[in-house]
């Protein structure tokens, strides 16, 4: 009797994956801490503004993963429409700085983390907003497969401001002596004023007696005419041509003030005085909207 049997054989296929293989990660937000963005020109602390930014993620048990943080452009700065930048250093209790990116290293037991831009301070910044893109990019440890990616539009403001003082001096006020007056002298040698503004600006004058020196008795009769020139250009002192402006913002600028004495013709000996204060006013045209 012939019999026939069939012989099966085979390998039984499985698959083992490890923890780390099964790693699930997201960042869930990306979001500011803090509400203030404005930068203070003027500030002579180290860190004139401070923003605070706080990243959350899902980590699964077991998992670790690294997330980056950095800007669009990978420079640890926002930028103007003309590209000037405003530059931070990069700060958080976790992590570490790397190439202009902070890296953090989170798990399961450790997914918040806290980081903050701080804006140097000293830096000289025109009006305006200053912007950039702030990305969160979750990669599994030891891969440089990128798991989940979040991002957040961050801005810094600069607000039109501006100040004037006397060039290399400390004093608000400044005793001017013209000494003995002539017609048409010409008093040039002191002081000269600095001005500072973060947008375009413009000086203005206001004179106690109007453009006159008066004479010590005090008697507007011997008042004495005089002219004043802001880096060479006349200022009125007689209606509405009290301004003196310039169209663009200046990072430090020395101006000239010039004394003109009028006639002095026919005017009683003695003292003669007269008070000017002078203000400084940015324009608001480059205030963020």
């Amino acid at each position: 009797m012939w019999s026939r049997g069939l012989l099966f054989s085979g390998t039984l296929l499985y698959s083992s994956l490890s923890i780390a293989d099964m790693c699930e990660a997201s960042v869930l937000s990306l979001e500011p801490i803090t509400s203030v963005n404005t930068y203070d020109v003027f500030a002579t602390s180290t860190y004139p503004l401070r923003q605070q930014f706080n990243v959350r993620t899902a980590i699964s048990e077991g998992c670790d993963v690294i997330v980056v943080l950095d800007l669009e452009n990978e420079r640890a700065a926002l930028t103007n429409a003309h590209r000037a930048e405003m530059r931070f250093d990069w700060y958080s209790t976790q992590g570490q700085i790397q190439s202009n990116k902070w890296i953090l290293q989170l798990d399961s037991d450790n997914t918040d983390a806290i980081v903050e831009f701080r804006f140097v301070g000293g830096q000289w910044l025109e009006a305006g907003v200053y912007k950039n893109r702030l990305r969160a990019s979750l990669f599994q440890a030891n891969s440089s497969m990128e798991m989940d990616q979040l991002t957040l539009n961050v801005d810094a403001a600069v607000l039109p401001s501006a100040r004037i003082q006397f060039y290399g001096l400390s004093q608000r006020h400044y005793n001017l002596d013209l000494g003995s007056l002539k017609s048409n002298k010409i008093i040039d040698y002191d002081p000269r004023l600095w001005v500072e503004s973060t947008a375009p600006y413009a000086l203005s004058v206001d004179s106690l007696y109007d453009g006159k020196l008066r004479h010590q008795s005090q008697n507007p009769k011997w008042d004495l005419a005089y002219q004043m020139l802001i880096a060479n250009e006349a200022i009125s002192f007689d209606g509405t041509q009290r301004r003196w402006s310039r169209s663009h913002s200046t990072d430090g600028t020395p101006l000239s003030i010039q004394i003109i004495v009028g006639d002095t013709k026919r005017k009683a000996g003695g003292k003669y005085s007269d008070t000017v204060h002078i203000y400084i006013a940015p324009s608001l045209s480059l205030a963020p909207q």
